[in-house]
């Protein structure tokens, strides 16, 4: 992650994530930029490293988000889809939104159809 941009009131971040399958069948590269609002509190809640995985925080929500795509594009060209649970949450594997989830339930659905 890189810092693009900095005001009082936003911070903008690039990042570039690059994620194998196990096994080593597909490699997913996923890039873009993060913009994190709310001033000076904000940008250190979001940066602040976890203890327990040695990521910065907002580094969970940009993988949770880029896995929602993921998933969906690994179901669409049938080969494995990314692990879910690649960066651990203090408090035990975080849950998806029921909308996430819903999706994900679907994608899989269709998935086992094709099939």
């Amino acid at each position: 992650m890189d810092e693009e941009n900095r005001t009082n009131d936003e911070l903008t971040l690039s990042f570039l994530l690059m994620i194998r399958t196990k096994p080593s069948l597909v490699k997913y590269e996923v890039g873009g930029k993060a913009v994190i609002s709310g001033g000076r509190k904000a940008f250190d809640a979001a940066l602040e490293v976890d203890e327990s995985t040695k990521v910065p925080k907002i580094l969970h929500t940009i993988y949770q988000r880029a896995f929602m795509s993921l998933f969906l594009i690994s179901s669409v060209i049938e080969s494995p889809y990314p692990p879910p649970d690649l960066i651990h949450y203090p408090d035990g594997k975080h849950e998806l939104s029921p909308e996430d989830q819903a999706a994900v339930d679907a994608a899989q659905a269709e998935q086992q159809v094709a099939q």
